[in-house]
């Protein structure tokens, strides 16, 4: 029994290479391509900018999944030697994912932004197809093998890139850009005007809460982020790997194996990078994560550590962290802050989750869908928190507040299935007699293709280095790894307490709305279950028609991905760039056509309508009002944009600013009623704002509302004090704003 087991889980991946000795040569070649294709896709995740999935910009990967899934169905459909298999895994998957499709829906009827919810439900299409694709691929120690191996390489290279930004690239930001800040705050107007259009030209903040929290991150901070846009995301992934090369570790010190000079080497560098970047991240949740999980790895090694030669280790190992945090404070790489300020640090996230929670009772069966937490948490935001986040900050939070219950639900049965199998010894397998060379000249060229259509798309041109290195580094862990022919407790543990250090990061940071996180903790869990016989479908030398409908299903969905996302995104994103250019040329009617070009090619997306209004409002206020046909266009635009995302205040805000500009022009009392039932909707969505509350009560008093004016600026200056006494430097009103609001209480009450 044990023996039919063996080699029934060794042939999962390769589609019965190793079970049926019928497979042909060109059946195993073109399985192994087909599974090089699918660990690429997988990868290809980790070095491209992971929190901007709701922008569109990695649709090409779910492009990717979705080819691959028509792949499978075809290889499934020609050489019938699929097992398939679900089980309670699956039914997480499902619910998770499921709960998310449904709160899409609601989104895309009107009660959110359109564009963002259509791009977030294709990706998390993309990750349940990669997720099942890969389950089938999983039950394969080989393929787990050659993971294990793209993973550590995966985070090195990283790693090195992030020593890289934190040593070289973000000092030489500071000094160029730290003296254009000096010089915008004591420019005159014609000069600030210049300065703010050199940095809006490198996609830098030009004023407002945004220009000061950047200017104070690129003086105070080095944080190094990798591919990601945010240190914690980073040191998360840096946490997983660390894990899982700890685990190789512990699994070649208990099979006794000797090293030689150049795997030691190898392991040094290894522990070194990752070890010296994840302590650069300075996240807090990624080392707590970090100790979780080789606590467990220690728990479930058995008496591997406990042994003489495994302390020593263990002693070694400790002294050179020590030594080594140490030598980083003392060279300025860590600070006393990063320890002295965790409970100012846990006090924010129990703000955020506080607010989550009443925002979740108010939206408990659908959530309030994926992308939207930012918008909907603005309203609940407790009057002493000051960051506008874009997720809780809490695994189960961020799921619940996005899916509603039947995604919490799946989450929670995911957590079950990791931890029911928690010290399970593996099952036996049929031995792997080292790495098949393909593996390495296959990524080697996929990668390299990959590489070419990166760069010829303009993505990053780090990508010229890092790829290769990678590349490299995965082939020297290859030949390490093979003297590991078939798994241990250690290794699966090792996949085990990633996991568990995944979402325990994630418990205490955000992340798991990206598809490349959600998908990397899908696959850790998976990696470390045992794959039974339960729920599957031999289909060994059967032909299954039903193979065919899934391959026309897949084609219907990669035409579904073209129409509604990939194509109008680039289309609108080529049509924005155009229109952008032309109104620096002071070609106005020519962006106008631009700008309408991108409007007609997504009807989801807001950006391109809310550009015309710009256009139209400029027109007017250029005609000093006189206009009232282009006002009253550029207002109407503005609606329509808001039609599409009508939970974004600051279309509101914006309008109050047209209306209070006509205003000044006009003396009509009416404009700034306008004004002022604009803010009305915006304070409405974001009620502890102080800056929306002053420019609030400074349009009721134009609007001769007196006795609103001064219940409202009294509001003002009390979330002002709040905002001062908890350091808010970015929510801070401005003294001259401070004192007009104290002056309008002084003559509204005489």
């Amino acid at each position: 029994m044990a023996d039919s087991r063996a080699v029934r889980t060794a042939g999962s991946a390769t589609g019965g290479a190793a079970r049926h000795p019928g497979t042909t040569r060109l059946e195993k070649t073109i399985r192994w391509l087909f599974a090089g294709w699918v660990l690429v896709l997988f990868l290809s995740r980790f070095f491209y900018v992971a929190e901007s999935a709701d922008q569109g910009d990695t649709l090409w990967i779910v492009a990717g999944w979705i080819t691959a899934a028509l792949g499978w169905s075809l290889l499934s459909w020609i050489w019938p030697s699929t097992q398939f298999q679900l089980g309670w895994l699956g039914v997480g998957v499902a619910l998770l994912f499921g709960g998310e499709a449904i709160s899409t829906l609601q989104i895309v009827l009107g009660s959110g932004d359109q564009r963002t919810a259509i791009n977030l439900a294709w990706e998390a299409l993309g990750v349940v197809i990669a997720w099942f694709i890969l389950h089938q691929h999983c039950g394969s120690f080989q393929f787990r093998r050659e993971l294990l191996a793209a993973l550590l390489a995966t985070g090195v290279t990283s790693a090195g890139l992030g020593l890289y930004q934190h040593y070289v690239d973000f000092p030489q930001m500071a000094a160029k850009y730290a003296p254009l800040f000096d010089r915008l705050k004591q420019a005159d107007p014609n000069k600030a005007a210049s300065i703010r259009k050199e940095l809006a030209s490198e996609n830098i903040p030009t004023d407002g809460p945004a220009l000061i929290l950047f200017e104070k991150r690129l003086r105070d901070s080095r944080e190094p982020l990798g591919f990601f846009a945010l240190a914690n995301s980073f040191g998360g992934f840096l946490a997983v790997s660390l894990i899982l090369a700890v685990s190789v570790v512990a699994s070649r010190i208990r099979a006794g194996n000797r090293w030689s000079g150049k795997q030691l080497t190898l392991w040094i560098v290894v522990f070194l990078v990752l070890g010296w970047a994840l302590l650069l991240t300075k996240s807090r949740t990624a080392w707590l994560g970090t100790g979780a999980g080789l606590v467990l790895l220690m728990l479930l090694s058995g008496r591997t550590l406990l042994t003489v030669r495994g302390l020593q280790y263990c002693v070694g190992v400790g002294a050179f962290l020590l030594f080594f945090g140490w030598g980083l404070t003392m060279f300025g790489g860590l600070d006393r802050q990063v320890l002295t300020e965790a409970p100012k640090s846990l006090q924010y996230r129990l703000q955020y989750w506080q607010a989550t929670t009443r925002m979740i009772a108010d939206q408990l069966l659908f959530g309030v869908g994926p992308g939207q937490f930012r918008s909907h948490y603005l309203r609940y935001k407790l009057p002493e928190a000051s960051e506008e986040i874009a997720d809780p900050h809490n695994l189960f939070l961020d799921v619940f507040a996005s899916g509603g219950i039947a995604s919490f639900l799946g989450l929670v049965l995911i957590g079950v299935v990791l931890f029911k199998d928690l010290g399970t010894e593996p099952e036996t397998e049929a031995p792997v007699s080292g790495a098949n060379p393909q593996w390495g000249i296959l990524l080697a060229s996929i990668a390299a293709v990959a590489w070419l259509l990166l760069l010829l798309s303009g993505a990053d041109d780090r990508l010229l280095v890092v790829l290769p290195v990678a590349m490299g580094l995965f082939w020297g862990l290859c030949r390490v790894l093979d003297g590991i022919q078939a798994e241990t407790s250690l290794l699966r543990a090792g996949w085990h307490a990633a996991a568990f250090t995944l979402m325990c990061h994630l418990c205490g940071a955000g992340g798991i709305g990206m598809p490349a996180i959600s998908l990397l903790l899908l696959t850790l869990i998976d990696c470390g279950t045992v794959h039974r016989p339960g729920l599957q479908n031999s289909m060994r030398g059967k032909v299954d028609i039903r193979w065919l409908p899934l391959s026309a299903f897949s084609l219907l969905l990669l035409c579904g991905l073209i129409t509604t996302g990939i194509r109008p995104i680039s289309i609108t994103q080529a049509a924005l760039m155009s229109g952008d250019r032309l109104v620096t040329k002071g070609q106005l009617s020519a962006a106008e056509l631009e700008y309408r070009k991108g409007e007609q090619a997504d009807g989801w997306s807001s950006e391109s309508t809310r550009r015309r209004a710009e256009l139209s409002y400029r027109q007017a206020a250029a005609d000093h009002f006189r206009s009232n046909e282009s006002f009253l266009n550029a207002v109407q635009l503005l609606n329509d944009a808001k039609r599409r995302n009508p939970t974004y205040f600051r279309d509101d805000v914006r309008l109050a600013e047209w209306w209070m500009e006509r205003w000044r022009a006009s003396q009509n009392s009416k404009d700034a009623a306008q004004a002022v039932a604009a803010l009305e909707r915006a304070w409405d969505r974001y009620p502890t704002n102080a800056i929306l509350m002053s420019e609030l009560a400074i349009a009721c008093q134009r609007a001769g509302k007196l006795a609103q004016a001064r219940e409202v600026a009294e509001k003002a200056l009390r979330q002002e004090a709040i905002n001062r006494e908890w350091g808010h430097v970015d929510r801070y009103l401005e003294e001259s704003r401070k004192r007009e609001l104290e002056s309008l209480i002084g003559e509204t009450a005489s």
